[in-house]
């Protein structure tokens, strides 16, 4: 008989101070579940964030809370099973993914429990020595290396002969054969939405993007030719990148069309924007077939193919939003972190956007761990030039070391104090370093030399007050557009958005903090 599996996505960490925190359907998961269906596998999902997406929950650090079910309700929901595959995406839920795996455990004595997502693939021999209670962790791309290997423990076989897996020799963490990345990306089975609670964020109108509506998560590549040095996506993805075909892509929005009302994309990919001939094929298929749906790429895209005749194209076939993300406005730092964009040309491409009639937004990082406040000043003159040309939205964040990237390689190896104040080090990879991934405004950790934690604290808060100063100076009915947006509730640009989120998360009702952390 197969075994019967859980898949379990955790409650999304975030700070009280976070500019954003959106709330997303487990696109993972659900791919992770259709592979399983199509093997013939039998599977379920216990979704923490969409069970619950409005209940936050304090930590035993006041600064930080959770959206989704306490520890003990998901643990009961888990039940009983012969494998449970829990989920960690973001380095900052590693803390409370620890506490439910286990309570699961606790649960679930003779259980395999599996880890998986981007922090386990970047660090999975920590995760192993760090939470004992879980068996085997999943490097990369998950749907062919879970099927496999819970066919492998339904029958019996030792796991060590299964490629793509993080596991324990004789005590030890260790790593199977590698294995290769999914090239028949169309053969791939769609997310098993079904599974998943997904009406509640389509009747909610949850989502990445700006003011969704019913949306539905897709992802129309994957990987990422690119190596920036403060990205996992070489460790996670490889630097191969492969694009569905635009037709199956159609195919897929239109079953959301029609099974569930979807009225707007939200495009997860790392870097949806590489081929010029792609996005054209696919926006011309979005308006040949008379489809009034909406579609965004809100975390961000390059700018190499979005001249201004392709940006019609787009907004043409739905596009209201686009998020660019230079990085930075400093030469040297692009130099350094290896982002390979040229900031003209960029400056050009969202100045078409904006003439086009699209709402642009912008995202920043500041304090890389070579830069000084010289390098900061130059980025406050990109953003003076962006907010000139009508841009609409910044978002600023502070450099941080996630596992997996080159960046954090090198910090961890040399033991780079985080916080001068209590001597701690990125190579303990402590709970208070996990949290500290949850950016915020309202304080910030500095690996800058040259920048004081309370210096890119200021830093952060001055570029956002030079731009959004700039953007009402020059066009005062954004402003009053933005008061009235916030008193009605309403959504048009990330800052309405943010805005918003902020004020829920600050008059939230307040859970003891033992209802989810203190689990034994």
């Amino acid at each position: 008989m197969p075994s019967s599996t859980v898949l379990v996505r955790i409650p999304m960490v975030v700070s009280r101070w976070a500019m954003a925190s959106p709330l997303c359907p487990p696109i993972g998961l659900a791919y992770l579940a259709g592979s399983m269906r199509k093997a013939g596998l039998p599977v379920r999902c216990v979704d923490a964030l969409g069970e619950a997406p409005f209940k936050h929950t304090l930590l035993e650090d006041p600064n930080f809370m959770t959206y989704g079910l306490t520890i003990p309700e998901i643990a009961e929901r888990v039940g009983h099973a012969d494998v449970i595959g829990v989920s960690v995406i973001f380095s900052n839920g590693w803390p409370v993914a620890k506490r439910i795996v286990r309570a699961i455990r606790a649960a679930n004595p003779d259980a395999l429990i599996v880890l998986g997502g981007e922090h386990v693939t970047a660090v999975p021999e920590f995760c192993l020595s760090d939470c004992p209670e879980a068996d085997v962790c999943v490097r990369g791309e998950g749907e062919e290396t879970l099927v496999e290997l819970v066919k492998a423990h339904g029958e019996g076989r030792d796991l060590s002969g299964v490629a793509g897996l993080a596991l324990r020799k004789e005590g030890v963490p260790g790593r199977t054969q590698e294995r290769g990345r999914i090239r028949a990306l169309d053969d791939i089975p769609w997310p098993a939405w079904e599974l998943v609670p997904l009406e509640t964020y389509l009747s909610n109108e949850l989502g990445f993007g700006i003011n969704p509506g019913r949306t539905v998560p897709m992802l129309a590549t994957r990987g990422c030719p690119y190596q920036c040095t403060f990205c996992s996506n070489p460790q996670m993805w490889t630097t191969r990148w492969q694009a569905r075909s635009a037709q199956e892509v159609l195919r897929e929005i239109g079953h959301y069309m029609e099974a569930y009302g979807a009225r707007n994309i939200d495009f997860y990919d790392l870097t949806a924007v590489v081929k010029r001939d792609w996005l054209v094929e696919f926006c011309n298929g979005i308006i040949e077939r008379g489809w009034k749906i909406t579609w965004q790429m809100p975390a961000g895209t390059r700018s190499e193919a979005l001249d201004a005749e392709v940006l019609e194209l787009m907004l043409r076939s739905g596009v209201n939003h686009l998020t660019y993300a230079p990085e930075s406005g400093s030469e040297l730092s692009l130099k350094m972190i290896k982002k390979r964009i040229g900031l003209k040309k960029m400056v050009g491409s969202m100045r078409d956007a904006v003439r086009a009639g699209i709402k642009v937004k912008m995202n920043l990082i500041f304090g890389f761990p070579h830069e000084t406040p010289r390098d900061i000043l130059d980025s406050f003159a990109f953003i003076k030039d962006v907010a000139l040309i009508g841009v609409h939205d910044l978002i600023i964040n502070s450099f941080m070391p996630y596992p997996g990237s080159e960046l954090f390689n090198q910090l961890h190896q040399e033991g780079k104090v985080r916080d001068s104040g209590t001597g701690r080090v990125i190579s303990t990879l402590d709970e208070a370093y996990f949290f500290s991934l949850a950016n915020e405004l309202s304080s910030s950790d500095s690996y800058a030399p040259a920048i004081s934690n309370r210096q890119l604290s200021l830093f952060k808060v001055a570029g956002l007050m030079w731009f959004y100063g700039l953007s009402f100076l020059f066009r005062p009915q954004r402003l009053l557009r933005t008061l009235v947006n916030f008193l009605q509730r309403k959504e048009e640009t990330r800052l309405d958005a943010s805005l918003g989120q902020l004020r829920d998360r600050l008059v939230s009702r307040k859970e003891k903090p033992s209802s989810l952390i203190n689990t034994p």
